[in-house]
């Protein structure tokens, strides 16, 4: 037998937070480089008609509406909102003319939480303190 020691090195990648690992043979292991910075992830739309899923930057928060799709969230500049506030789903938007204020729509209940359809139909606006000044 030879009187050097020889050091075995795993690498290995972990997918799920795209990180590089190198393990010895002591079963140690030392994060050597992060390969993305930023976690980006995925979200469901908040829109009951849309569903869809996308990509979201960590850094932007929710929202007051939750997290929209590009094409939901562009719907916002030129329409009303229709809101569910116990579940807080966006249920409609209901078209607006330009020189309209956009307003919230909300209903008590709908037919996703503890509704019907039919409460979906009762709209009350919600008026933020800011369209008071």
């Amino acid at each position: 037998m030879s009187s050097k020691k020889c050091l075995e090195t795993i690498f290995s990648i972990d997918f799920y937070q795209f990180t590089f690992y190198i393990t010895d043979i002591k079963n140690v292991e030392s994060n050597i480089e992060n390969s993305d910075t930023i976690k980006w992830h995925f979200a469901k739309c908040n829109n009951s008609k849309c569903n869809s899923i996308f990509l979201v930057n960590p850094a932007e928060g929710p929202g007051d509406l939750g997290y929209l799709c590009p094409d939901c969230s562009a719907k916002t500049t030129t329409s009303h909102v229709v809101q569910c506030s116990s579940c807080r789903t966006i249920l409609n938007f209901v078209r607006a003319a330009s020189n309209e204020e956009k307003v919230v729509f909300n209903v008590p209940k709908c037919s996703h939480c503890i509704g019907t359809i039919e409460d979906e139909w009762e709209i009350e606006p919600l008026y933020q303190p800011d369209s008071y000044i």
